[in-house]
Parts: structure tokens; C-alpha cells; sequence
């Protein structure tokens, strides 16, 4: 591999200025209070539940990195995966929830802290800064874990607005 071409690395960069959000990635996407949020599938197809997401980098090395925008007081709804899943956040305020309910726990969580939920557990966050806010979602393997398991109170809203 020592003989990459700069031409081959540079399809190995995503610039901050060229993500591309996708605003239907997953089902929580159309409550209220998670509508406005921005998903970002940077490396690897990540657990993106919509075709319409843009894969910015398609291998993955043995794991997918991601991104959640959201401006202030957007949630993001409780699921879970079956993949070692971290954040790192990169800006704004965020609260972690997690349980069944999401009110088994929760931490505060600021720009440059790194948080991990185990695997098996609903989680849940939340932008509460002022400013739009991100953070980044690396996933253990290749395939993340086959997707996201939503909480049953999050289906049943979905249910009720059909």
C-alpha cells in the first residue's frame, strides 16, 4: 500500500464543509422534537435507516463513523444497538438518557468529551446548548450491528400519528 497515489488518499478525506446531511435517516425523523436533526454517515454504512443517506466513505475497517447536527432541544429518540457504539462530542451541550424510559440514567456531556453506552442498553440525547451542536458516533464492525431497535414508546407515538 506504500505505493497510494495522492489522487487514491484524497478519496480517503471527507471535509467538514462537504457532509452531506440526510434529514430522514431514521423513523424518529418524522416526531416532533426530532424532526430538525442531521445525520451523517461518514465511514461505512453505519445503522442509517433511509436509502437516501449519502455514504461519504464506503469501506470500513473494521468499524463506521457517524454524526448527529442538531440544533438546540432536538432529541434524538431511545434505541439501541447490538454494536459497541461511542460519542464523541465535537460541539454544544448534550444530555445522555438511557433505559427502557430513558430515565434509568443520564450525563451531561461537553465538546471533547468521549462517551460509551454499552450494547443492549436504549439510549437516548438531546442538544441542550444554545447553538447547533454535533457529535460523533464511531460503531464497532463492519456491518454496525444490523440497524437500530427502537423503544416501544417511540413506535407507539409512530403508530398514533398514522
Amino acid at each position: 500500500m506504500e505505493g497510494i497515489s495522492r489522487f487514491e488518499m484524497e478519496k480517503r478525506i471527507v471535509r467538514y464543509g462537504d457532509l452531506q446531511p440526510c434529514r430522514t435517516a431514521f423513523i424518529d425523523a418524522h416526531t416532533p422534537g426530532s424532526n430538525h436533526k442531521e445525520n451523517f454517515t461518514i465511514i461505512g454504512g453505519g445503522v442509517s435507516e433511509s436509502p437516501d443517506q449519502h455514504v461519504h466513505i464506503q469501506d470500513t475497517p473494521g468499524f463506521n463513523i457517524g454524526a448527529a447536527g442538531q440544533p438546540p432541544h432536538c432529541k434524538n429518540s431511545l434505541h439501541l444497538h447490538t454494536t459497541a457504539e461511542v460519542f464523541f462530542v465535537l460541539s454544544g451541550r448534550w444530555r445522555f438518557f438511557w433505559g427502557l424510559h430513558g430515565t434509568a440514567g443520564e450525563v451531561i456531556c461537553e465538546a471533547g468529551d468521549i462517551f460509551n453506552i454499552p450494547t443492549g442498553i436504549f439510549r437516548g440525547f438531546e442538544n441542550i446548548g444554545d447553538d447547533y451542536g454535533m457529535i460523533m458516533s464511531i460503531l464497532g464492525g463492519d456491518d454496525a450491528g444490523g440497524g437500530v431497535t427502537w423503544a416501544p414508546k417511540l413506535l407507539k407515538k409512530l403508530r398514533l400519528m398514522v
